[in-house]
Order: structure tokens, then sequence, then C-alpha cells
């Protein structure tokens, strides 16, 4: 319904459903619904922002670090911004304790209206299944030292749990933490014909296909995605005739793919994602839980 691609990102990060929801190690980990109403809450600021983007444009551009998890906690911290519902206190806290560093905290936010003060952290993932499917630790990044088991792990044990610990640190700060929160949002991507879900994650996350190159897929139109362009489906805007592949192409590393279907109008339609993986991919046979 947007305009402007960087604004369906933006509506991406908050309505997306996320990949893990429910009360773990006594942290909120926001569901479907939670991401729903705060995408409602938040529509009558989209649509302003749809006409005039250049301030998110710009904030987006000034990023120093250009890797997609900067790029989704500079749309988070946007999103706190412009929402009704929380004000943005501060952000990439670094935890340093006589020295050391013990830690950066994502973001500390306030509820409006409870005035309850939320310490939230945030990513973004993507991971390519393999057997045993309801092992999460067997979800792989195109990094397979990156895990799905082991990011939840670090997420439940570490990461929502710095405000915990460094309670007086941040009560040096100012800070009273009320509430944690923790936000996993990304896609899974299932080989072709299994759809057994990693235990944990929610049922109703977004879902795509790997390929092995030599698996030839059928005849229907490819688009590469660069890693900035892996959030928001693509609009016919989006795509441009001479990038559009019948098949995806040989490469030496996994890449992300829209799948494309031509409407009778002549507009181009985002149908999946799928990520093609080089012939000679293989994934680890154990893994350390």
């Amino acid at each position: 319904m947007f305009k402007h691609r960087l604004v369906r990102d933006l509506a991406w990060v908050i309505s997306s459903p996320p990949l893990v929801s429910g009360n773990i190690n006594n942290t909120h980990w926001w569901s479907s619904s939670d991401c729903t109403s705060e995408y409602q809450d938040c529509l009558p600021a989209l649509i302003v922002l749809d006409k005039n983007p250049e301030p998110l444009i710009t904030n987006i551009n000034n990023i120093k670090a250009k890797g997609l998890g900067h790029r989704f906690e500079a749309l988070v911290a946007y999103w706190i911004k412009l929402s009704p519902n929380f004000d943005l206190l501060d952000n990439n806290i670094q935890i340093i304790v006589e020295g050391k560093t013990f830690g950066e905290i994502d973001f500390i936010i306030q509820d409006i209206r409870s005035k309850k003060i939320i310490h939230l952290e945030v990513a973004v993932k993507f991971y390519l299944g393999s057997p045993p499917y309801h092992n999460a630790f067997y979800w792989y990044g195109t990094n397979t030292k990156d895990q799905l088991g082991k990011k939840i792990k670090h997420l439940k044990e570490k990461q929502t749990q710095l405000a915990t610990i460094h309670k007086s640190f941040l009560k040096n700060r100012g800070f009273e933490i009320n509430e944690k929160h923790c936000l996993l949002k990304g896609r899974l991507f299932y080989p072709l014909a299994i759809d057994k879900a990693p235990n944990g994650v929610n049922s109703d996350h977004l879902r795509a296909r790997w390929i092995q190159h030599k698996a030839k897929p059928n005849n229907a139109l490819y688009y590469p995605l660069d890693k900035p362009n892996w959030l928001a489906t693509l609009y016919h805007d989006d795509i441009h005739d001479d990038l559009l592949e019948p098949n995806p192409k040989a490469s030496e590393w996994p890449k992300c793919y829209s799948q494309i279907k031509k409407k009778k109008s002549g507009e181009y339609q985002e149908i999946s994602r799928v990520f093609s993986l080089p012939e000679d991919f293989t994934f680890p046979e154990k893994v350390k839980n």
C-alpha cells in the first residue's frame, strides 16, 4: 500500500510476525498480535511519511554501518520515534563496568500509557533448515556458524538479561527498568517438500524455500536481492526487467531471490522468496546445542 520502498521496509519491521513469542526468562517476546496492533496504531504516521519520505531516507542513508542488522535497528529506532505508544529514551548503550565491556543494550523505551520503562532487544534473522528440522540448532544462516537455536539462546540467556544483571549500572544512568521485551523478526527458508518447523517458533512466522542449484526450479521469473532488500515484499516499481532471470544463476555463495509473476496487466508481482544454494553447498553434520 505504500509507494516508497523504505516506508514499506519500515512497515514490515513493525507489522511482520516475529519468529518467536511468549514469556521467556521473565521477558516478553512480542507476539504477532502485538505487532499487528502496533502497526494499526502507527498506520496514520506511516501514511503521512509515505507522502514525504525524505526524513526517513536521510536517516537511513546516514547510518555509518551498512549491514542489514544495523539497518533494521535504525528502522526500529525510527518506528519508536513515530509510534503513539512509546518514547525512545536511549539506545545502543554499552555496559562498561571498571573498564570491562559486558554487552550492549539495544533500546530503552517508555510505554506512554503505563509509564513503564522497557529494555527492548531486537534482531532480524534469516535461516535455512536442515534435518532434523524440529531442532532450531539445525537452522542456519548463510554463514553456518549462525544458528537459529544459538541466536534464541543468546537472546534468552544473555541479551535480554543485561538490564537485570547490570541494574545498578542503568540506575546510575537514571533508568529503573520495569519490563524486558524482545523482538526477533525474519524468515525461515524450508527445503522443497518439507514443512516441519523448528520447535519453539511462531506458527505464523514468514516462510520461504531454499533450493540447491542443481535442482532446477520451475519456469518462474527470479529477481536477485541484495541483502538490504531482504525485508519488505517487492512491488512492480522495484523490479528492473534487465535483472529478471528465468532460473537462479549458479553462484559461489547462497543467493536470495524474489520469485516473480507477471500479471495480465503487465505488472510484476512477488509471490515468494527463494534461496538458491551452490551445488557444492553443505550444512554441518553436527552442531553444538
